[in-house]
């Protein structure tokens, strides 16, 4: 239970934060004036702004749901889904990139165990890994991008497999923005649907193949004869 308090405490704070606006609990200004007209009448400018800003986002560990909602409330929900999903792809291949550049070296000593272990479960079919780890609604997505790069596993598989694992959460909250945005309570609960859907296909495959993978490679680790 705890570990489902982060995402659920922040859909509660982004549907709160949307109805506000829609709402006019702070007065005449709505979502709609400060998104649509932004993109209507300043499109040029915005365009380029709202990838980059949301590539940088995403890559510094922001939220992957506030882009989701925010596109599904752009673009409409499956659009927006794939648009989000697209642009948190880029943003951990960002990070990636950035832990490359960076070394840090220090991180690979301290933690060499935990990384090689990493590499260990994760080198074959790691986009399959990747997509499993990114479907569980838990857990940080800035992490899991550190320690794949630390772990030198392949970007494009990296890329793919989360792109996979992202799309089904990213829908979720792109049709939640989407639903708000055009005040249609059945893509609300679409997005509804499609949580209990991807939530219950990432613990599947997680108990049934992840797990049981981690723990053989666990326990082949500890009765490993020391060099």
């Amino acid at each position: 239970m705890k570990s489902l308090t982060k995402p659920l405490l922040l859909t509660a704070v982004l549907t709160l934060a949307f109805l506000s606006l829609h709402l006019g609990w702070w007065g005449p200004v709505t979502e709609e004036v400060l998104l649509q007209q932004l993109f209507q009448q300043h499109w040029t400018i915005a365009w380029p702004v709202f990838v980059l800003g949301s590539v940088v986002y995403t890559a510094l560990g922001g939220p992957r749901q506030v882009l989701a909602f925010s596109c599904g409330f752009l673009f409409g929900g499956w659009q927006g889904g794939l648009i989000g999903t697209l642009l948190t792809g880029f943003g951990a291949m960002l990070t990636m990139l950035a832990v490359h550049q960076l070394g840090f070296d220090w991180v690979r000593q301290k933690h060499a165990q935990k990384i090689e272990l990493i590499k260990a479960v994760l080198a074959e079919d790691t986009w399959i890994w990747i997509c499993v780890i990114r479907l569980i609604p838990v857990g940080s997505n800035l992490v899991t991008n550190i320690a794949a790069a630390l772990s030198d596993l392949r970007p494009v598989a990296v890329f793919f497999g989360s792109l996979l694992g992202y799309l089904p959460q990213m829908l979720l909250f792109a049709y939640a923005g989407s639903g708000i945005a055009l005040h249609d309570s059945s893509q609300l609960w679409m997005s509804l649907v499609m949580l209990v859907i991807s939530t219950g296909l990432g613990l599947y495959l997680y108990h049934h193949g992840f797990k049981q993978r981690l723990h053989r490679f666990r326990k082949e680790h500890a009765h490993a004869p020391a060099h």
